[in-house]
């Protein structure tokens, strides 16, 4: 049973890769944020649907069991959920950039990164590393986001975990990663 939920797991994350045409509601949708309060909302917004799927996943489990129809049914609305989400954030990303943290605030500033975090491919995180980037450089998002991020790319990269020896910097483990990444061109 395990090999059968892990095959269908499989599935579902090969099934992320597929580039989704992105609806002309969604490009209405974030070309028409004018001001920097309609900016937040929509940005809060993806944030909690981000969140309210998992938690509904985790729900779902607990009430259905690991291997329930039911849990399998969540899944499918959370990849669904991703997918148009990180349409939404790399549409809103290549119109606006990325969100600052003192305009829009700490939540809305953090978005994009548990989107781009969160979605099932390394395309996606290649594509939008230099925002990422450029936003922990100008300090809109927290080493530790990008160090986890980094790190979760290594590993789909790599099939492995990315280690230093200890006593090592949140900066060092950045730096090393990006290099191991191949990512050093895109910070420049």
């Amino acid at each position: 049973m395990n090999k059968v939920i892990y095959y269908l797991t499989f599935i579902l994350i090969l099934g992320c890769n597929k580039e989704d045409k992105i609806s002309k509601e969604i490009v209405l949708e974030v070309k028409s944020l004018d001001t920097n309060d309609e900016k937040m909302a929509f940005l809060e917004e993806i944030h909690l649907q981000d969140q309210k799927v998992r938690k509904n996943l985790a729900e779902v489990e607990l009430e259905f069991g690991y291997d329930s129809d039911e849990k399998k049914g969540a899944i499918q609305r959370m990849i669904k959920n991703d997918r148009i989400n990180l349409q939404k954030i790399e549409l809103y990303l290549q119109e606006y950039g990325h969100p600052s943290k003192d305009t829009l605030g700490e939540l809305a500033a953090g978005t994009p990164w548990i989107v781009i975090h969160h979605s099932g491919n390394i395309e996606s995180r290649q594509r939008n590393f230099t925002y990422l980037y450029n936003a922990y450089i100008n300090k809109d998002l927290k080493p530790g986001s990008f160090s986890f991020y980094l790190e979760r790319f290594h590993r789909m990269k790599f099939g492995n975990r990315f280690t230093l020896p200890n006593p090592y910097r949140q900066e060092q483990l950045i730096d090393s990663l990006i290099k191991r990444l191949d990512l050093s061109g895109l910070t420049k």
